[in-house]
């Protein structure tokens, strides 16, 4: 298992502008985003591992604002923890996962990071898998 994370990430293609004491803007483009977190691309080098207020405009015109502190550089992405956000920012969110529920590339997410980890009462792991139903109902 080993996995960190405890929010679904939902891929989500932006615009970001971050801006911090010693940066006032800095453009970069989102990857996903959960209510933990966002990951950029995009960005310049040199980004500190300081907070950030991010603004994101999404494709479809939503605004979420955050704020967030840098927890890791891997060229050509930066992973961003979220400190604050408002409550209308997490409602943007909570429907794009609810959205991104409903998707093929949802089951891929939880099997690739193992999101269930589910065990018996022995503590030996449960193995889960989901079947996709071929039968074209209408």
């Amino acid at each position: 298992m080993g996995h960190k994370r405890i929010h679904v990430r939902v891929p989500l293609s932006g615009e970001a502008v971050l801006s911090n004491k010693g940066n006032p803007t800095i453009k970069a483009r989102t990857i996903d985003i959960s209510q933990g977190g966002v990951a950029i691309t995009a960005f310049p080098e040199g980004l500190s591992d300081d907070e950030y207020r991010i603004d994101i405009l999404t494709e479809e015109g939503q605004s979420v604002e955050i704020v967030a502190r840098l927890v890791r550089v891997d060229e050509p992405i930066a992973g961003f923890q979220t400190l604050q956000i408002d409550k209308q920012s997490q409602e943007i969110i909570r429907n794009l996962v609810s959205e991104y529920q409903k998707t093929p590339d949802f089951i891929k997410q939880l099997d690739e990071f193992d999101i269930f980890g589910a065990v018996d009462e022995e503590g030996n792991e449960i193995e889960i898998t989901f079947e996709k139903d071929s039968s074209n109902r209408t």
